[in-house]
């Protein structure tokens, strides 16, 4: 493959996961996440409001969800560490990509 074929090539892989990126964030995909996360329940208002007119102190903090479930085991630490390598060669492969592409550009 020579240069000019694998600048090419770099160029569309940028583009397309700048496209994905693009159409995530118009769709409004992250945003639809973060809003799902802190999102009350129906349960949870109708306890705020009766405690409110009841004149009770009320912070947000007492109406989450305090269900927190421990999913730590061999599985899931391994799972963490797998992502944490794959992680590693992503950064080291990027890194190596774009000393490629400097090099391709620059000669």
């Amino acid at each position: 493959m020579t240069k000019t074929n694998l600048a090419r090539l770099i160029i569309l892989i940028l583009v397309f996961l700048f496209f994905v990126l693009y159409f995530m964030q118009a769709s409004g995909y992250n945003e639809y996440t973060r809003n799902r996360k802190n999102k009350l329940t129906e349960k949870q208002l109708r306890e705020s409001e009766d405690d409110i007119e009841s004149g009770k102190d009320v912070t947000i903090k007492d109406y989450l969800n305090k269900d927190k479930v421990n999913y730590d085991n061999k599985v899931s630490e391994l799972g963490l560490d797998l992502s944490e390598l794959i992680g590693d060669i992503f950064n080291k492969g990027m890194n190596t990509f774009f000393e490629m592409l400097n090099e391709a550009v620059s000669s």
